[in-house]
């Protein structure tokens, strides 16, 4: 009779790990995306070289907090890659670029062939 509540409760601890270590491993508060993208976001800018046409500086695209990565086209054969989001914002988000005025940033090509060229760039949400 002591042998139910037993495994009933061996099921109920491996469905809480199982779900506690998904939720580390996908990109949580504490896990391994989140610790690389804060490592290496602070020693990147959080945009590329080119500015946004309408702003005259980069524009942050802000995506939900739990996505790592994103895919930057290009026109021509086998250009297509994916890329890691490395930035979120966060409370003591500083502000704006600090080239300001669009001073230092590449204008978007007429015939642009990547999507990089368009100075949008993703930054994840806060949490």
């Amino acid at each position: 009779m002591k042998l139910v509540p037993t495994v009933a409760l061996l099921v109920v601890a491996a469905v809480l790990v199982t779900t506690f270590a998904s939720t580390a491993e996908a990109g949580g508060p504490h896990g391994r995306a989140d610790r690389l993208g804060r490592y290496y976001a602070s020693q990147r800018p959080w945009h590329g070289p080119y500015a946004h046409t309408s702003y005259g500086a980069p524009v942050a695209l802000i995506v939900p907090p739990t996505a790592n990565m994103h895919t930057s086209y290009a026109w021509g054969v086998a250009q297509t890659e994916m890329v890691p989001i490395y930035h979120q914002f966060r409370r003591d988000y500083p502000g704006v670029s600090g080239g300001g005025g669009g001073y230092g940033y590449m204008p978007t090509p007429n015939w642009p062939s990547h999507t990089d060229q368009f100075g949008v760039y993703p930054v994840r949400g806060p949490w």
